[in-house]
């Protein structure tokens, strides 16, 4: 119930039970404000001046005002991280997606710019050699597996490959961006044998220099994992001999059932049981096409249906391992 309240100097008119946000005014035509976010009071008590204006109620100490709607400030919704730096990278952002790694198909030059190679200290030969996948997300990190980080023969990664489709020669016509690996960042609680936060960060020595072919991925944030999931990889090709891609393949895969999924996995001599924040995925097609050996870490995406984005692909997750090829 309203009530009015006399002082010697005036008339405040006082709303019962109003809160933030509430219609007040004899139309309903204002709202319900804290005293410091009404630009008409905030305005009166610059001047030293009483605001007068009608009484919502009180927030602790602070005066709820009856304030008008023009020049109102709304509060502002917070905004991740993630979802304003994947706002500002993509602009002017678009991919020649093809409609439609074993069994896989080759992609064409700039259709995924944030593909990385993952390289290890040099072979025989000094060579850098490429046995994982990443993705740019930023201009000095890559996203990757915890295990291609982790491994038996306790080498760390110490390269990472931009820009390139053909991983080990010139046959795309373009030169690639290699850039030292400053720091490896593995999440605090991977677990090995268990498969679990298999996620890593490296951290570049120098900022990649954004182009036509070197552009930073989104990461999914709002949307429901659906069909239509799209793998990339280097890895191999032929498992009987084992050979390996030189040409970035995609593939098309569909999410699976958890459930089955994991008992498929228990039936494996690994018996590695798959839990509900990882993602189950395998080919459903005539021509199976999947990921295999050296496909570890590259990115799991879908297509960015959210009305008014310019971002064509947002990353759901990162492969990290799997039962046999293809």
């Amino acid at each position: 119930m309203a009530k009015f309240l006399y002082s010697s100097t005036n008339l405040v008119y006082i709303f019962g039970d109003l809160e933030v946000g509430d219609r007040c005014g004899p139309r309903n035509e204002r709202r319900c404000t804290l005293v410091t976010n009404c630009p008409e009071a905030v305005e009166k008590l610059k001047q030293k001046q009483k605001p007068g204006l009608e009484t919502c109620g009180f927030q602790g100490q602070l005066e709820i005002v009856c304030c008008s709607n023009k020049g109102e400030q709304t509060p502002k919704i917070p905004v991740r991280n993630s979802v304003a730096a994947c706002e500002r990278y993509s602009k002017g952002y678009t991919i020649d997606l093809k409609p439609f790694i074993i069994k896989g198909e080759n992609v064409s030059l700039g259709e995924f710019p944030y593909m990385a190679a993952v390289g290890y200290p040099g072979n025989a030969n000094g060579e850098t050699t490429w046995e994982c996948g990443g993705m740019l997300i930023s201009e000095r990190f890559v996203l990757t597996a915890a295990h291609c980080t982790v491994r038996v023969d306790s080498k760390l990664p110490s390269m990472v490959r931009l820009g390139k489709i053909d991983l080990l020669g010139d046959l795309d016509n373009v030169t690639g961006q290699d850039i030292p690996v400053e720091e490896v960042i593995v999440h605090p609680e991977y677990h090995h044998l268990r498969k679990l936060n298999d996620i890593a960060l490296l951290r570049l020595a120098r900022s990649a220099e954004f182009n036509d072919n070197v552009k930073a991925v989104c990461l999914n944030t709002r949307q429901e994992i659906r069909s239509g999931l799209i793998v990339l990889g280097w890895g191999v090709i032929d498992t009987e001999t084992e050979e390996r891609s030189r040409f970035l393949q995609k593939a098309f895969v569909e999410p699976y059932d958890l459930n089955k999924c994991n008992q498929t996995f228990l039936d494996s001599p690994s018996k590695t049981a798959i839990y509900d924040k990882q993602l189950c995925a395998l080919s459903k097609a005539a021509v199976r096409s999947d990921t295999c050996q050296g496909d570890s870490g590259g990115p799991i995406q879908i297509q960015n249906t959210r009305d008014n984005s310019e971002t064509p692909l947002v990353v759901v997750g990162i492969t990290s391992y799997g039962r046999g090829c293809g």
